[in-house]
């Protein structure tokens, strides 16, 4: 059946995921990790984004059940016009936000970084699940330890989390290289929690260690950036993150929004509010 919003067209996308040709796994992710792109840019420059022909994005497109990419498409034009910002209003935003790609100035290359964290962080406030958050939050509060794990440009998340958890007094671990796979099976257990966060190109590091968390009953949350994250179905509590891209760097700014508002919220669990 054609998916008519785009969540079930997600869900399809991810379970068609394993058996998609090369191309079209880089389509199916540039769909769910860019739905602004998507909706926002022409035919042409999202083929250029993700790397492949214009008549790529159209057998793709068929292959779903749709007469053609400006029909997929459509379901994301549909989903932002009915959001809380103006259609209009985000095309312009976006339009001011890119110019800054060909200036190499400190200044100009601030500005940018500034407004695209502004606008990932605003998605991310408008598509968190509240009850996860909150779930999430209480399972920190009444783990005995807490394992967080985070390598390559996640590693910030991991040490700011390990920093924040244990002068909340909670007992915290950080583990980053894979020497340590034999310490990690002795920490975890049905009263540990796992933080992993890892964004494509998925860490193998990280993704041994929620394996191996939910093999000793552990719960995993997981930050990353899209359910299509090989180890998205092992997480108790998921949070996907459309993070900025500025002149081809991927910003931290949104999940660290996450993670501060998680760490503050412990504390006030701690005081009794």
């Amino acid at each position: 059946m054609l998916p008519n919003n785009i969540n079930k067209l997600n869900n399809l996308l991810q379970e068609s995921y394993p058996t998609l040709s090369k191309k079209m796994k880089l389509i199916a992710f540039y769909i769910i990790d860019q739905p602004q792109k998507l909706a926002l840019n022409t035919l042409a420059v999202i083929a250029e984004d993700i790397g492949v022909y214009p008549s790529t994005l159209v057998r793709f497109a068929k292959h779903f059940g749709f007469s053609g990419f400006a029909e997929l498409q459509e379901l994301f034009k549909v989903k932002i016009s009915q959001s809380a910002i103006n259609y209009h209003q985000r095309i312009t935003d976006v339009q001011k936000v890119t110019v800054g790609d060909g200036k190499t100035n400190s200044s100009d290359i601030f500005h940018d970084v500034t407004s695209r964290n502004i606008a990932a962080t605003k998605l991310l406030s408008e598509q968190v699940n509240e009850e996860i958050l909150e779930e999430s939050v209480q399972a920190l509060c009444a783990a005995n330890e807490v394992i967080v794990c985070g390598s390559n440009r996640a590693q910030p998340i991991a040490n700011y989390f390990y920093y924040m958890l244990n002068n909340l007094g909670i007992r915290c671990r950080i583990t980053n290289i894979a020497d340590e796979e034999e310490n990690l099976s002795h920490w975890l257990d049905e009263k540990t929690v796992l933080i992993a966060t890892t964004y494509n190109p998925y860490s193998n590091w990280t993704i041994e260690a929620v394996k191996k968390a939910k093999k000793s009953n552990a719960t995993v949350i997981l930050l990353t950036d899209t359910k299509l994250n090989p180890i998205a179905h092992l997480a108790d509590y998921l949070f996907c993150i459309h993070e900025a891209e500025i002149h081809t760097f991927r910003s931290l700014g949104a999940t660290m929004s996450l993670v501060q508002a998680i760490c503050i919220s412990i504390g006030y669990h701690q005081q009794g509010n």
